[in-house]
């Protein structure tokens, strides 16, 4: 085959030529696969808002003199950049793994010598040799087709296999399934088609995640609030105390107070470590706050092949000549009256084939060791499939024959052609192929003959064959499948199946994995001819597209997100990259997926299951959960945090309650309490049978804030009596000692919130039943560092504390307590009122 090229061809590019196009040309590589280094993920990082926001808070306490607050806020901030460029890098790794694994090596013709090289160094000029399961390089023209085959469906979405011939344009990322033939690169890296369709996709502007643009208004309200506060606190003391210094201070302590702080810390560590659990379970994602949008999905579309199916033939019918049938299932055992029909489809095929329909035969006849296999058998000729004619012959001889084994398989009008069947036979076979078409079967025809003659035909048409029977292929669905449909459905998610395949294939996997409305297909035709207007009014009530283009799943995506759904959309291809980067989930395949498909998408799917969705699905709804829960938490511990630091000063009671050291004890006790116990909680029983969250109401909501509200007003509630119980007491010289109790107080109270918040619907005893690892070293580690304070000598004078009794700290605890009984009261009338 080399020396059927022109002889100008067969030397390839020389050492110099490769240096000048090189300069020119660079590297055969998508621009937006160019590795980012740690100075961009850092940048990246520093211009997120909730960064400038806790430097400036940490700046502001540098001015007023609190050192070892700033310094706390400066460590959070390291922590949010080394969590957030950790992952970001992890992912980025594993994506490059990906890229290494899928970048094509092929073989190419340079200074006369055929070199089997990486796709990467590819340039314009290069002659590339194809074979059979090569995926292509480069865009390029064939120069010489043996019977060449491509498929072409990563970049148009059609299933069917394309015909080259000499002249023809194969592209990039297409995949060579029979055949072999000799090409030139024309054009490489983002002149491609596909880095055409990247750089279309890179322009694209990336949109913040729903949980942070809710979160972006939540944090502008409250700093609006707190900077209210400030200056009304301030000018309540300058203008009618004469105090401007004290009220700028009072007021700047007031409005930091105010701030959750801790926020972009809680957000940072429960996505971080939501994408890390999703890693091991396959499940990759390239920015891991879109886990919480994936929680909040309405739609999946999803692909069909290789996604709901695994991508893998087997054979599951087989119809003999005389009209019987046998359906193949689990454990059934083939009758001997249809081992022709395999043991000539075996003889059919290559011994060490590529095409899946292929593999099935053979995985169908190791099944049955010595029935259909032809161990001593030697292959002498082979006639391959045509652009014009479908169907292949191979001629075989056994140990001590003199005849011919002939055996043909390919499209049932071809090979009824070969059997020179009349036209009732052919249309009565042909009604057989429609019937198993119907079901979702790929059908194949086989047919045997011998041959006695000592020169075999130069045509296969010239053998006279005998009709064997029809063979129906089926890519099996996944076995997880069925019962991921039915937890979405159960979920509130509708799932729509998009696929380049026929209807009457789609509608019978629809039928088996309990797809609803499994009749009503749109087909890609259908379609095009639609308005915009009829269009939206058809979507919703949709949920199988067939035949599309990638023009029609990008306009599918766009109109369910005007109908106001969350989609989250899968893909393998190039075709899927627009529709990826529309939807507010791109999810691609980590297995058989492409490199712009994969740029394209917010999640990778590493073993191309859809069943893997579900659980980032879960996983999202349950940070979601856990996100309210700390927040609900953040809310009610700053609000004693700030009357007991405000109170005091505007009443002028006898003593403060909380001083600066206290305040920078509180929150090492909050910031690991957000980011590790709520992290470490369990999801609640019903997360996978709600509907998803309604983005209309907002995370934090008139409920949430009451509950919250309430929660803090009753702790601070709680903190105040203490005070003056003590005060009452013992009188206003131990006022030291009252300060310390108020503090004990907060502390408990503080405990008891983290208790109380795990579950909503649960109270604390049934939450006592659920693992968190987190929980007991926070509770002792708290109760320690607290006793140790009151009762170490140099620990209680750093703290300015007084030692108290066990019958002060009984008095704490059961007046905290009673603070937040309430709630728990509440969680058992509100579930058995449900």
């Amino acid at each position: 085959m080399f020396n059927q090229i022109e002889s100008f061809y067969r030397n390839g590019l020389s050492d110099s030529e490769i240096s000048t196009l090189r300069m020119k040309h660079g590297f055969n590589e998508l621009s937006d696969s160019k590795r980012k280094n740690g100075l961009f993920h850092l940048l990246a990082v520093l211009g997120e808002p909730m960064i400038f926001l806790l430097l400036a808070i940490g700046l502001v306490y540098f001015l007023i003199g609190d050192s070892g607050e700033a310094i706390l806020l400066l460590c959070s901030v390291v922590v949010i950049i080394t969590i957030t460029i950790y992952q970001e890098t992890r992912t980025e790794n594993a994506l490059n793994a990906l890229k290494n694994l899928a970048s094509p090596r092929t073989n190419v013709i340079r200074g006369g010598v055929v070199k089997r090289v990486d796709g990467r160094i590819l340039l314009p000029g290069d002659i590339i040799i194809l074979n059979e399961g090569d995926r292509i390089p480069a865009d390029s023209k064939i120069l010489l087709s043996n019977h060449l085959t491509i498929d072409e469906s990563l970049l148009t979405g059609e299933s069917a296999v394309v015909w080259k011939e000499k002249g023809d344009f194969i592209f990039s990322g297409s995949l060579a399934v029979s055949g072999n033939g000799i090409g030139i690169v024309e054009k490489i890296g983002d002149k491609t088609e596909i880095g055409k369709i990247g750089k279309t996709i890179g322009e694209e502007k990336t949109e913040k995640t729903i949980l942070e643009k809710e979160v972006g208004v939540l944090v502008r309200r409250i700093f609006l609030l707190a900077v209210i506060l400030c200056l009304v606190l301030a000018a309540y003391f300058g203008f009618l105390q004469g105090k401007w210094m004290e009220g700028i201070l009072s007021g700047l302590t007031l409005a930091i107070a105010l701030v959750p702080e801790e926020l972009p810390l809680v957000l940072t560590i429960f996505f971080a470590f939501g994408a890390f659990r999703l890693s091991q379970k396959k499940v990759l994602t390239r920015k891991s706050s879109i886990i919480e949008t994936l929680g909040a999905a309405t739609i999946l579309c999803t692909d069909k092949t290789g996604t709901i199916t695994q991508n893998k033939m087997t054979i599951k019918c087989l119809a003999r000549e005389n009209g019987e049938v046998f359906y193949s299932d689990k454990g059934s055992e083939v009758p001997e009256g249809f081992y022709d029909l395999i043991r000539y489809g075996n003889f059919a095929c290559k011994k060490d084939p590529f095409d899946p329909m292929e593999k099935a035969f053979l995985k169908m006849a190791d099944s049955y060791p010595g029935k259909f296999l032809y161990a001593n058998g030697n292959l002498i000729k082979e006639y391959p499939l045509s652009s014009g004619f479908f169907a292949m012959t191979q001629v075989w001889q056994t140990d001590g024959s003199k005849d011919y084994i002939i055996a043909s398989k390919g499209a049932p009008e071809a090979v009824s052609i070969l059997c020179g069947m009349d036209i009732p036979r052919t249309n009565e076979i042909l009604e057989s192929v429609k019937k198993f078409a119907s079901e979702g079967y790929r059908v194949l025809a086989v047919a045997k003959g011998v041959f006695s003659g000592d020169r075999l035909p130069e045509s296969q048409n010239e053998f006279t064959f005998e009709w064997v029977g029809l063979v129906g292929f089926e890519d099996p669905i996944r076995d997880s499948i069925p019962d991921a449909v039915r937890m979405a459905k159960e979920a509130g998610i509708k799932v729509i199946m998009i696929t380049g395949d026929s209807g009457e294939t789609a509608k019978s996997i629809a039928r088996q994995i309990g797809l609803e409305s499994p009749d009503f297909v749109i087909t890609g035709a259908e379609i095009k001819k639609m308005d915009e207007a009829l269009f939206q009014e058809k979507i919703l009530r949709t949920n199988i597209f067939s035949r599309v283009t990638p023009e029609d799943k990008w306009r599918i995506v766009r109109a369910l997100r005007a109908q106001g759904e969350i989609v989250a959309m899968t893909g393998d291809g190039v075709n899927d990259a627009p529709a990826l980067k529309v939807a507010h989930i791109g999810v691609a395949m980590g297995e058989r997926g492409t490199d712009v498909a994969r740029e394209a998408s917010d999640i990778v799917l590493l073993d191309d299951s859809f069943s893997s969705i579900l659980n980032a699905v879960a996983e999202g709804r349950k940070i979601y959960d856990n996100i309210k829960k700390a927040l609900a938490y953040i809310i009610g511990v700053h609000i004693p945090i700030v009357g007991a630091s405000f109170l005091p000063v505007f009443f002028q009671w006898p003593s403060m309650i909380l001083s600066a050291v206290h305040i920078v004890f509180l929150e090492l006790v909050i910031d690991p309490t957000c980011t590790l116990v709520f992290e470490k909680e369990e999801a609640e029983k019903d997360l996978l049978e709600r509907k998803p969250r309604d983005l209309s109401v907002p995370l934090l909501n008139k409920n949430l804030f009451i509950i919250s509200f309430l929660q803090g007003l009753l702790s601070l509630l709680a903190v105040i009596s203490v005070y003056w119980i003590v005060i009452a007491r013992d009188g206003v010289a131990q006022n030291q000692k009252a300060s310390t109790a108020a503090f004990v107080t907060l502390v408990f109270s503080n405990l008891l919130l983290i208790l109380i918040n795990r579950n909503w619907t649960e109270t604390v005893w049934e939450s006592f039943r659920k693992k968190n690892r987190a929980l007991p070293y926070v509770v002792i580690g708290t109760l320690v560092i607290l006793l140790s304070a009151l009762y170490i000598p140099w620990l209680r004078a750093l703290f300015h504390f007084v030692p108290i009794g066990w019958v002060d700290l009984l008095i704490c605890f059961s007046v905290s307590f009673f603070s937040v009984i309430w709630f728990e009261i509440g969680k058992i009338l509100f579930r058995n009122k449900n």
